[in-house]
Protein backbone atom coordinates (compact mmCIF):
# COMPACT_ATOMS: atom_id res chain seq x y z
CA UNK A 1 0.00 0.00 0.00
CA UNK A 2 1.25 3.01 -1.15
CA UNK A 3 1.06 6.54 1.50
CA UNK A 4 0.97 9.80 0.02
CA UNK A 5 3.47 12.47 0.45
CA UNK A 6 -0.18 14.81 2.00
CA UNK A 7 -0.72 11.84 4.84
CA UNK A 8 3.21 11.49 5.32
CA UNK A 9 3.25 14.60 6.23
CA UNK A 10 0.25 15.71 8.14
CA UNK A 11 1.29 13.02 10.67
CA UNK A 12 4.79 14.19 12.15
CA UNK A 13 3.70 12.94 15.60
CA UNK A 14 5.04 9.69 17.64
CA UNK A 15 1.63 9.66 19.48
CA UNK A 16 -2.11 9.33 17.54
CA UNK A 17 -4.59 11.60 17.98
CA UNK A 18 -8.09 11.06 20.16
CA UNK A 19 -11.36 13.06 18.54
CA UNK A 20 -12.99 14.88 21.68
CA UNK A 21 -15.43 17.49 21.50
CA UNK A 22 -15.47 19.30 24.90
CA UNK A 23 -15.22 22.36 26.41
CA UNK A 24 -11.68 23.42 28.11
CA UNK A 25 -10.22 26.26 29.89
CA UNK A 26 -6.85 27.67 29.58
CA UNK A 27 -4.87 30.49 30.83
CA UNK A 28 -1.55 32.24 30.27
CA UNK A 29 0.16 35.79 31.92
CA UNK A 30 -2.38 37.76 30.06
CA UNK A 31 -5.65 36.09 31.05
CA UNK A 32 -7.91 33.42 31.08
CA UNK A 33 -9.94 32.09 28.05
CA UNK A 34 -12.20 28.85 27.42
CA UNK A 35 -12.24 27.64 23.86
CA UNK A 36 -13.05 23.45 22.35
CA UNK A 37 -10.65 20.26 22.91
CA UNK A 38 -10.68 19.29 19.51
CA UNK A 39 -8.31 16.28 19.71
CA UNK A 40 -5.45 15.28 22.54
CA UNK A 41 -2.64 12.57 23.01
CA UNK A 42 -0.56 12.02 25.68
CA UNK A 43 2.12 14.85 24.52
CA UNK A 44 -0.20 17.66 23.09
CA UNK A 45 -3.37 18.77 22.23
CA UNK A 46 -5.36 21.05 20.00
CA UNK A 47 -7.69 23.97 20.84
CA UNK A 48 -10.56 25.22 18.63
CA UNK A 49 -11.13 29.26 19.74
CA UNK A 50 -11.10 32.98 19.21
CA UNK A 51 -8.44 33.44 21.50
CA UNK A 52 -5.48 32.46 19.42
CA UNK A 53 -1.99 32.52 21.31
CA UNK A 54 1.14 32.84 19.80
CA UNK A 55 3.82 30.24 18.98
CA UNK A 56 5.80 29.96 21.83
CA UNK A 57 3.48 31.25 24.39
CA UNK A 58 3.17 29.11 27.92
CA UNK A 59 -0.32 28.20 28.81
CA UNK A 60 -2.45 26.37 31.35
CA UNK A 61 -4.88 24.22 30.80
CA UNK A 62 -7.64 22.65 32.59
CA UNK A 63 -8.51 19.40 30.76
CA UNK A 64 -12.05 17.73 31.80
CA UNK A 65 -11.23 14.67 33.49
CA UNK A 66 -13.51 11.67 35.35
CA UNK A 67 -15.89 14.31 37.40
CA UNK A 68 -13.80 17.78 37.31
CA UNK A 69 -10.61 18.87 36.03
CA UNK A 70 -6.71 18.48 36.02
CA UNK A 71 -4.33 21.42 35.34
CA UNK A 72 -1.48 20.74 32.35
CA UNK A 73 0.93 23.06 31.42
CA UNK A 74 2.50 23.59 28.05
CA UNK A 75 3.96 25.17 25.29
CA UNK A 76 1.67 26.22 21.75
CA UNK A 77 3.59 25.11 18.72
CA UNK A 78 1.50 25.76 16.43
CA UNK A 79 -1.31 28.16 15.18
CA UNK A 80 -3.97 28.64 12.44
CA UNK A 81 -7.43 30.67 12.26
CA UNK A 82 -9.41 27.87 14.09
CA UNK A 83 -7.21 27.53 17.05
CA UNK A 84 -3.86 26.15 18.44
CA UNK A 85 -1.52 23.16 19.26
CA UNK A 86 -0.23 22.55 22.43
CA UNK A 87 2.93 20.32 23.01
CA UNK A 88 2.53 19.26 26.84
CA UNK A 89 5.27 19.56 29.03
CA UNK A 90 6.37 16.41 30.99
CA UNK A 91 5.16 16.30 34.35
CA UNK A 92 7.18 15.77 37.14
CA UNK A 93 4.51 15.55 39.73
CA UNK A 94 1.00 13.99 39.49
CA UNK A 95 0.16 14.59 36.32
CA UNK A 96 -3.47 14.36 37.45
CA UNK A 97 -3.59 17.03 39.66
CA UNK A 98 -7.39 18.29 40.20
CA UNK A 99 -8.28 21.69 39.37
CA UNK A 100 -11.66 23.88 39.06
CA UNK A 101 -11.65 26.29 36.27
CA UNK A 102 -12.09 29.34 38.82
CA UNK A 103 -9.65 28.52 40.84
CA UNK A 104 -7.22 28.89 37.51
CA UNK A 105 -9.05 31.76 36.93
CA UNK A 106 -8.34 33.79 40.23
CA UNK A 107 -4.69 34.37 41.05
Amino acid sequence: MKISAKEKNSEKRDDPRIKYSGQVFFTTKNGFYEGNLKNYSEHGLFIRTFNILPVGSTVTIALPYLDGYVKRQGQVVRANKNGFAVELFKEDCDPFQKVSPRAMQIK
